[in-house]
């Protein structure tokens, strides 16, 4: 940590100090202290637009180097700009209330989305058969029957809706309502935790993402 230290002082230090802040902040309440923990917090929020928006032209300059190269996907890269420029002068000139953007909006992206949920089922099933193929136990048991039950219960078969699965009063209103909102929670807790951890790492200078 020492070395580390001596290698760049000075982004070690000013994310030492800002995170100090930022962390006594919400645990002493003291007026100074607040008013310097949301000035720090809304810089943060204005470097990370500006980190989306290097991040933005980056991904054109990216794909601007595919076009000019002429390379087998240039394809893909003219399809991206060809929506990017169509989502900045539909969102930009027309404005999101636009009844063209809506239609945008019901037609291309929800689709879209749609597929990515399919790709993400045919992910899960891929790895609910491997799971089942390794380990053989009650937890992938519970897992499976939950996936079952889940597709079952998401759309009705033939357009016939069963008793049981269908409704706000279901067992699958229930499944949905106490486990996987307990599933949600565990998810979120975790993340919170892994969250808490690396921010504690790069507070002491264990993990330095800002530079070598």
């Amino acid at each position: 940590m020492m070395q580390q230290f001596l290698r760049s002082p000075f982004s070690t230090l000013i994310t030492l100090s800002t995170g100090l802040v930022v962390l006594l902040g919400y645990f002493l309440d003291l007026e100074p202290l607040n008013e310097l923990r949301v000035r720090f917090l809304q810089w943060a929020v204005i470097l990370a637009a500006v980190a989306l928006l290097l991040g933005v032209f980056n991904l054109l300059k990216v794909h601007w180097s595919r076009l000019r190269e002429g390379t087998t996907k240039a394809i893909y890269s003219l399809t991206f700009f060809s929506g990017f420029l169509l989502a900045v002068v539909i969102g930009g000139v027309l404005g999101i209330q636009h009844s063209v953007t809506r239609m945008v909006v019901d037609y291309v992206i929800i689709p879209i989305e749609a597929s990515l949920f399919v790709i993400i089922l045919v992910a899960l099933i891929y790895g609910l058969t491997r799971l089942l193929q390794n380990r053989l136990s009650g937890f992938s048991l519970v897992f499976l029957l939950t996936v079952l039950f889940s597709l079952l219960g998401s759309v009705p078969l033939l357009g016939v809706e069963i008793p049981l699965l269908h409704g706000g009063d279901s067992a699958l209103a229930f499944v949905t309502r106490i486990l996987g909102t307990g599933g949600v929670r565990g998810l979120l807790i975790g993340v919170a935790l892994g969250s808490v951890v690396t921010g504690i790492r790069v507070l002491f200078g264990l993990d330095r993402p800002y530079g070598e």
